[in-house]
């Protein structure tokens, strides 16, 4: 009753998506953390050659990747003190956080913030009709997009 008379617009990934910020899979560790200290954020995204979706690297993975590297080096073990300041990651590939979920323009917001309450994943990619990666939508996009209405 109440939206009777009234066009209510249909929120999809398109009204939500940022620019991605993209990586490639031989992208070595120091581009990893160069790009998201200069670009402000807390995700990567990589893709093959073909701008195809292949995961994602987060400030939260890269922290987990960094103390499991510690945890068990020679030094830390032997002395209980010291580690290298250096990642044994060496490329992108190495790094990434696998999933699946991905979103096409069109895919309602309401699915969007569904898959990412299941799936844990706050950086869904946003695809074509090709498959290759257009956008990203992140908890700051969707808070962004729903503030207005």
């Amino acid at each position: 009753m109440l939206n009777q008379g009234l066009d209510v617009k249909r929120l999809c990934a398109k009204d939500a998506m940022i620019k991605p910020i993209l990586l490639y899979p031989e992208d070595d560790v120091e581009l990893v953390l160069k790009r998201l200290k200069k670009e402000h954020i807390n995700a990567c995204i990589v893709v093959t050659k073909e701008n195809k979706f292949l995961g994602e690297i987060n400030d939260n993975d890269i922290i987990k990747l960094f103390l499991q590297q510690i945890k068990y080096e020679p030094l830390v073990k032997v002395f209980n003190r010291g580690y290298r300041r250096r990642f044994i990651y060496r490329h992108a590939k190495n790094m990434i956080n696998q999933h699946k979920s991905v979103v096409k323009r069109d895919t309602p917001i309401n699915e969007i913030i569904q898959l990412t309450w299941e799936e844990g994943f706050e950086y869904i990619p946003v695809v074509d009709e090709d498959e290759k990666v257009v956008g990203v939508i992140t908890p700051s996009s969707i808070i962004n997009l729903l503030k207005d209405y």
